[in-house]
């Protein structure tokens, strides 16, 4: 019997079986297995939590900018479509102003091309404002080409005012709208 039992010698402490020690042991390997599992599991969803809040508050940050900036250029649009019909000159004169005075502040739609959040924007968000820049553009290019007031300067300044409509009622109220979600779903991650 005493061979049978000598390669089992290990559960023995001083010379008598100890299975309340083996037991022990068993369980403190198991529960250590188990904390340092669920320990993981947490910090994997707490790291996963914090670059979800962290991507959000970006994407926040970077409307609120952008709709700072839009904002700014609608009425610099505005206030140049109101000002043309008083002193056209102005526009078809390039010895009376030149062309860089009239231009749009684009700091921040400019920077969006190297951010890694820009296409986290909804994508109507985007083109809009793409659109928007690309066709005041075109049309302050056709008024500066224009040497006097006339049909093609006026069909100019009625195409801005169409732009600067459609941008008020379409685009901004869609960014707006995308800032108020990204700020309540930041406010829900606080919670």
């Amino acid at each position: 019997m005493r061979l049978f039992l000598s390669p089992f010698r290990f559960l023995s402490v001083s010379g008598k079986p100890n299975i309340e020690f083996w037991f022990t042991q068993c369980i403190i390997l198991a529960s250590t297995v188990l904390g340092v599992y669920l320990a993981s599991f947490a910090g994997f969803r707490i790291a996963v939590d914090f670059d979800r809040y962290q991507s959000l508050s970006d994407v926040s940050y970077l409307e609120k900018s952008l709709e700072a900036e839009f904002v700014d250029n609608i009425e610099r649009v505005e206030q140049w479509i109101a000002e043309y019909p008083e002193a056209p000159m102005k526009w078809h004169a390039r010895e009376l102003t030149p062309e860089a005075t009239h231009r749009l502040d684009d700091m921040v739609w400019s920077t969006m091309r190297y951010s890694p959040r820009t296409f986290e924007v909804h994508p109507e968000i985007i083109t809009g404002v793409r659109r928007f820049y690309t066709g005041i553009e075109a049309q302050m290019t056709s008024l500066f080409q224009q040497q006097s007031a006339n049909g093609y300067s006026r069909r100019a300044i009625e195409n801005m005012k169409q732009q600067v409509a459609a941008a008020r009622n379409d685009i901004l109220p869609k960014l707006r709208g995308e800032i108020e979600t990204l700020d309540a779903e930041l406010a829900e991650m606080m919670d």
